[in-house]
């Protein structure tokens, strides 16, 4: 019987010492409230759900980048068609470049 007096004396000393490290944010206890909260609050949600948002976030995702390619490709377009002509030939120099010579801020 003293064997586990002199356990449960030992279980309550770790725990007291837990308990007095972390009592500026709250103790033992607030941390044992907040793991049980958020059991609760993920036992609300499913995994299919989390999956459908993290697709509608991809679909999202490449919609912006395929959006930022049409922009990058019509300032380009502008700077082409805004720039003084060349004065030989036709006038007209269509010498779009490649995505490196786009500015970083426009390039993807």
């Amino acid at each position: 019987m003293d064997d586990v007096k002199g356990q449960m004396e030992g279980v309550t000393r770790v725990y007291t010492e837990l308990d007095n490290k972390i009592s500026d944010k709250g103790g033992v206890q607030n941390l044992f409230g907040m793991n049980r909260k958020i059991r609760q609050a993920l036992e609300t949600i499913t995994l299919g759900e989390l999956d459908s948002m993290l697709a509608e976030i991809h679909r999202a995702k490449e919609g912006l980048t395929r959006l930022q390619e049409d922009v990058v490709e019509i300032r380009v377009l502008k700077e082409v068609l805004s720039a003084p002509a060349s004065g030989k030939g036709n006038g007209i120099s269509m010498g779009l470049g490649s995505r490196a010579e786009q500015p970083k801020a426009f390039s993807s």
